[in-house]
């Protein structure tokens, strides 16, 4: 057995971090926005803060509604958070608003891919996305307005109007779920957008894979969702994703449109030892930060 596999992991990745003492006395706390509690989000938010306390950095997380609140409290000098997460179509959109925050935030990683899914209820009129574009009366349920959800869906109908005939309620994903299930095609909420990693299991994915006979997932295909960042990488891939093991003749895979995760910093909130700690933990721990399956 080598020296380095009968180590334990925190010792090797201190290690790799070449720290020899305890954190500087008079550095604030890391404090990171992350999203609602339980979310994937969250989940992450929760990892760093374990990778980093073994590193004895003083570390709190904070729930939040999402991608706009995460990058709302990053900026603001008045708020004690100094890391975010955030999707990266909320970061553009956010930029666009608030140009001088380009020169305050840095990237300190990619935490995957995350997926537009959209469900109805197996009876309903709407089968693709089309049928959004074209609905009239009808509503989404998406998350708060704060959330990454409300800017995704912000961001489709700035590129195809069209998606703004059906209307966007902010509306937990259950509690609408639930009107679709029992009002059927007299419910006005008539669709629920949720954004998250392709397996990821919330309680939206869960109950429309756990119930396959009230829900489907619709295909997202529009072309004119090809909006580019300005770095010329796409905002939105289209891809075939699988959302799970098949199960009760479920389809695993559907058609739709995906964005990036990441983890910002607010460089001006941060020492510059807490800067160094941060950007070796995210090249040696990604792993145990992002979650090996989810990358």
């Amino acid at each position: 057995m080598t020296l380095k596999s009968a180590l334990p992991y925190h010792l090797i990745l201190i290690a790799g971090l070449g720290i020899t003492g305890l954190a500087q006395a008079t550095d604030p706390p890391i404090v990171i926005s992350t999203g609602k509690s339980g979310g994937g989000y969250n989940t992450i938010g929760e990892r760093l803060k374990t990778v980093l306390a073994e590193q004895d950095m003083a570390v709190q997380v904070l729930t939040s509604a999402g991608s706009v609140e995460n990058l709302n409290r990053l900026e603001d000098p008045k708020s004690p958070v100094s890391v975010g997460l955030t999707q990266a179509d909320a970061l553009q959109a956010y930029l666009k608003d608030h140009p001088g925050f380009a020169d305050q935030f840095i990237s300190l990683g990619d935490i995957g891919k995350e997926c537009v899914f959209i469900v109805t209820g197996k009876n309903s009129d709407i089968r693709d996305d089309s049928d959004l574009q074209q609905s009239k009366g009808h509503l989404i349920a998406v998350q708060s307005p704060n959330s990454g959800v409300a800017v995704t869906w912000e961001h489709m109908t700035r590129l195809e109007p069209a998606f703004k005939n059906t209307a966007p309620a902010f509306v937990d994903g259950a509690e609408a779920l639930l009107q679709i299930k029992n009002g059927g095609k007299s419910s006005k909420i008539q669709a629920v957008m949720v954004v998250q990693k392709p397996m990821a299991k919330s309680t939206e994915m869960q109950v429309v894979l756990q119930n396959p006979k009230d829900f489907r997932l619709i295909p997202i295909k529009d072309w004119d969702l090809n909006d580019k960042l300005p770095d010329g990488s796409a905002v939105y891939t289209f891809e075939d994703v699988t959302v799970a093991e098949k199960s009760w003749g479920f389809d695993t895979k559907v058609d739709t449109i995906c964005t990036r995760g990441l983890i910002l910093a607010n460089k001006t909130k941060l020492t510059v030892d807490q800067r160094t700690r941060l950007s070796k933990v995210m090249l040696l721990a990604t792993s145990r930060v992002v979650g090996e399956s989810e990358q």
